[in-house]
C-alpha cells in the first residue's frame, strides 16, 4: 500500500463531511461530558482514538485486500466501505475532542466557555450595578429640562441655588414657580427669599414676598415674610392674613421659627417678661393643637431638609413654661413686698 492510497483513505473526496460529522461527535462528547461532570474530561480521548484504531485496522484490511493493478473502481470501492467510514468519522471526532481538550485548558470546552460567559455575566452586572449607583447619587442633582410643574420649578431653583451655586439661575427659576403655580411650601418661599436678597433690597424683596403672598392667596409666603419682618405688629398682621387664606398652617398661628416672639429682654418689667413667656407658651401650645390637624412636612418640598418643628415646639413649650413659672413666682414676691410696705 502507496502514501497515495494512504492519503485516499484519510481524505477522500468527500473529506469535508467527515470532518464536518467528526466534529460534530466531538461537540458532542464533549458537552455530555459537561453535563455528566466527568471528573477527569481527558478520558474522552482513549474511546475516540481507541475506535479510530480498531476501525483503521478493518478498514486497512480491506483495502490490502485490493491488488496493485485492480481497477481504479476496484480501489474506489475499497476506499468507500463503511469500515473505512467509521474510520474517518472518528479519526477526526479524536482530533476535534483534543482540540477541544486544549480549548479548555484541562476542562471541557463546554465547561470553559460557560465559565467565561459566566464571568462576563458578573461583569457585566457589576458594571450595571455600579451604573445604577452612580446614576442614584447624580439624578439627585439633575435638572428637569422641561419644568410643568411646581414642584419641576422648585427642584431646579433648589439644584442651581444649592449645587451649582447660581443664584441668578435659581432665582429666575423661583421667581417663574409663583408666576404659574401657587405652591404655598414654606421652604419654596424660604428659597424665594435667600436667593432674592442677591437681586433686590431687603426693602424690595419684603413688599415683594408680600404682594406674590396676597396676589397668588399662598400663605406659606406671607408666613415667610412675616418671619424676617422687623417688627412684631407688622408680623402679626401676615400671619392674620395667612390663616384667613390657609386655616391649617400651624406656622400661620405661631412661627417657633420667629426668634422675635420668643424674645424676653432684661430691660423690661417683670410683668412683661411674664406677659411675654405666657403669649410663648400659649403660642406653642395653639401650634401643636392646629399641627395635630394636618402634617407639617405637607408644607415642604423637601422636609428631610427641614428641623423637627413639633418636637421643638414641644421642647420650647417645656422652657417657656418653666419660664412663666419663674416670672410669675417673681410677680408674685414683689406685690407680696409692695402690700406690706404699704401696709406701713
Amino acid at each position: 500500500m502507496n502514501f497515495a492510497t494512504l492519503w485516499r483513505v484519510v481524505w477522500p473526496e468527500r473529506g469535508p463531511l467527515f470532518v464536518v460529522v467528526g466534529g460534530i461527535v466531538s461537540l458532542a462528547g464533549d458537552f455530555a461530558s459537561f453535563l455528566g461532570n466527568i471528573a477527569s474530561p481527558q478520558i474522552l480521548v482513549w474511546p475516540a482514538v481507541g475506535l479510530a484504531g480498531l476501525l483503521s485496522w478493518f478498514c486497512l484490511g480491506q483495502v490490502s485486500k485490493v491488488p496493485a493493478g485492480a481497477e481504479a473502481a476496484v480501489q474506489e470501492e475499497a476506499i468507500q466501505c463503511r469500515e473505512c467510514d467509521a474510520f474517518r468519522v472518528m479519526l477526526f471526532a479524536s482530533i476535534g475532542v483534543i482540540l477541544l481538550l486544549l480549548a479548555g485548558q484541562g476542562t471541557t470546552a463546554t465547561e470553559r466557555i460557560g465559565t467565561q460567559l459566566g464571568l462576563i455575566q458578573q461583569d457585566v452586572t457589576a458594571i450595571r450595578e455600579d451604573t445604577t449607583a452612580i446614576r442614584d447619587v447624580t439624578s439627585s442633582a439633575e435638572l428637569v429640562r422641561n419644568p410643568r410643574s411646581a414642584a419641576d420649578f422648585f427642584r431646579n431653583a433648589w439644584i442651581y441655588n444649592m449645587v451649582r451655586r447660581d443664584n441668578a439661575a435659581a432665582w429666575e427659576s423661583i421667581q417663574e414657580l409663583y408666576r404659574r403655580h401657587n405652591p404655598n411650601k414654606l421652604d419654596a418661599a424660604e428659597l424665594y427669599f435667600n436667593t432674592g436678597r442677591m437681586s433686590l433690597t431687603r426693602d424690595q424683596l419684603m413688599a415683594q414676598m408680600i404682594d406674590v403672598g396676597r396676589s397668588r392667596r399662598d400663605a406659606a409666603m406671607l408666613v415667610i415674610a412675616a418671619r424676617n419682618m422687623d417688627s412684631n405688629d407688622d408680623a402679626f398682621a401676615l400671619y392674620e392674613e395667612a390663616r384667613a387664606i390657609d386655616p391649617d398652617m400651624p406656622f400661620a398661628y405661631w412661627d417657633v421659627a420667629r426668634v422675635q416672639l420668643m424674645q424676653i429682654t432684661s430691660g423690661a418689667t417683670s410683668r412683661d417678661n411674664l406677659a411675654a413667656a405666657q403669649a410663648a407658651v400659649a403660642g406653642h401650645e395653639r401650634f401643636l393643637e392646629v399641627a395635630s390637624r394636618k402634617p407639617v412636612a405637607s408644607y415642604f418640598y423637601l422636609p428631610q431638609h427641614q428641623a423637627d418643628f413639633e418636637t421643638l415646639a414641644r421642647s420650647q413649650l417645656e422652657s417657656f413654661q418653666s419660664n412663666a413659672q419663674t416670672w410669675e413666682r417673681i410677680v408674685q414676691q414683689q406685690d407680696e413686698l409692695q402690700a406690706r410696705q404699704r401696709a406701713r
